[in-house]
C-alpha cells in the first residue's frame, strides 16, 4: 500500500483534526494515511468508524503516537500492511 504521511504534532486543536480529515478526502483507494500526533485522538476514532475508515494506533512514547488510516474497503490490504510494516 502507498503511504502518505502527515505530521500534526505541532498543531493546536482543532487543526490536527482538520488536517487529518482534509487529507482523508484526498486519500486514494489502496493507500494509508500515516499520522504523527502528540496524543491519541479519541474523538477522531469515532468519526473514522462512523464514516467507513479503518485505523490502527501505535503508541511510540508518552507524547508520540502514529495513527494509520485506510478505507474500509481496503481491509485485507490494511491488515497485511499493519502486520508487516508496523507490528513487531
Amino acid at each position: 500500500m502507498k503511504t502518505i504521511a502527515v505530521n500534526v504534532s505541532a498543531l493546536a486543536p482543532p487543526e490536527p483534526m482538520q488536517v487529518i480529515l482534509s487529507s482523508l478526502v484526498e486519500l486514494p483507494n489502496g493507500a494509508v494515511l500515516k499520522v504523527s500526533h502528540r496524543r491519541e485522538p479519541f474523538p477522531l476514532y469515532e468519526r473514522l468508524l462512523a464514516n467507513g475508515w479503518l485505523y490502527y494506533c501505535e503508541h511510540v512514547s508518552d507524547e508520540s503516537f502514529v495513527i494509520y488510516i485506510a478505507h474500509e474497503q481496503d481491509k485485507a490490504q490494511f491488515g497485511a500492511y499493519i502486520d508487516s510494516s508496523v507490528q513487531p
